[in-house]
């Protein structure tokens, strides 16, 4: 594919929805989060809170490249229209028995008429409790299955990297930005295409306060060497898209770059925050207090 956005679709947003390009992160009605409030969650609260938050960054996504966000009251679908199954989801299953298979149809219909790789977050509250095993039936396959995490911000371990030279500052104008891009291709890592799609959900965001995602970036001695991203929802404070290039891994700098996000999101008086952790990342997050509160299991259509 080439770069840049694709031909504007209509983007069905109920309130609260995550704002399209160039939105204030106010414009959801929502102010940074400042605790979980009340649940009646079956699990640690925090399982279901995270739960939510992964389906507010898909639909930030979805909006940002012009797509479709559509909430049918029992699955909320965001599509990007962008070739890439981390930018196409499926998210908040709440099926019944009877109306699971038709609705698991009507999902695959909804992104193979986009023409775009999908994934489906199962989580604590999706139900039924067998949709996984429905999900494989219906010939899904399971590509992920990670901790997913949660922080009581005020008890999180504030450890500040020793290392000479190192600055972690929040993307600021276009200059930052190219430089955030370049450490997520490279340290994730991103091919061509992939790296095309990442600048077309991200670009159009903005940058700084005028951005709902706030991406931070590790200068060590003047070079861009890691990245974070804090989103703030309506329960949560979310960590995402955590790298660090492969030469500086070891040395606390990625823990640095996540601890400057979380300092952040402190400040702005956030209680909660949420995560989900890659295998690399595991023992960072719990090192700063994170504590596995579920699995992430994402289904998609085979590659």
């Amino acid at each position: 594919m080439t770069a840049g956005m694709p031909p504007e679709r209509a983007v069905e947003r109920l309130p609260g929805d995550a704002a399209p390009a160039g939105g204030a992160a106010a414009a959801s009605g929502a102010a940074p989060a400042r605790g979980a409030g009340a649940s009646t969650d079956p699990a640690d609260p925090r399982a279901g809170i995270l739960e939510r938050h992964f389906a507010e960054i898909q639909a930030l996504y979805a909006a940002a490249a012009g797509g479709v966000v559509r909430d049918d009251g029992d699955i909320r679908l965001s599509g990007s229209g962008l070739p890439a199954r981390v930018v196409n989801a499926a998210n908040l299953a709440r099926f019944t028995e009877a109306s699971a298979a038709d609705r698991i149809d009507a999902v695959r219909d909804f992104f193979g008429r986009l023409g775009v790789p999908f994934r489906w977050f199962f989580g604590p509250t999706s139900t039924p409790a067998d949709l996984p095993a429905r999900l494989e039936a219906a010939g899904l396959v399971q590509v992920s299955n990670s901790p997913g995490m949660a922080l009581d911000i005020a008890t999180m371990r504030d450890e500040p990297a020793a290392v000479a030279g190192l600055e972690v500052r929040e993307v600021a104008d276009r200059g930052d930005f190219e430089a955030w891009l370049r450490v997520c291709v490279e340290s994730f890592p991103f091919d061509a295409g992939i790296a095309d799609v990442w600048r077309a959900v991200h670009e159009p965001l903005g940058f700084g306060e005028a951005s709902p995602l706030h991406n931070h970036v590790a200068w060590l001695h003047g070079r861009p060497v890691a990245v974070s991203a804090l989103l703030y929802g309506r329960e949560a404070a979310g960590i995402w898209n955590v790298g660090a290039l492969a030469d500086v891994r070891g040395r606390g700098i990625g823990r640095e770059t996540t601890l400057a996000a979380l300092r952040a999101a402190r400040s702005a008086g956030a209680t909660v925050s949420v995560l989900g952790s890659s295998p690399m990342g595991l023992p960072v997050y719990t090192r700063i207090g994170f504590e596995e509160v579920c699995r992430i299991r994402h289904f998609g259509n085979p590659a």
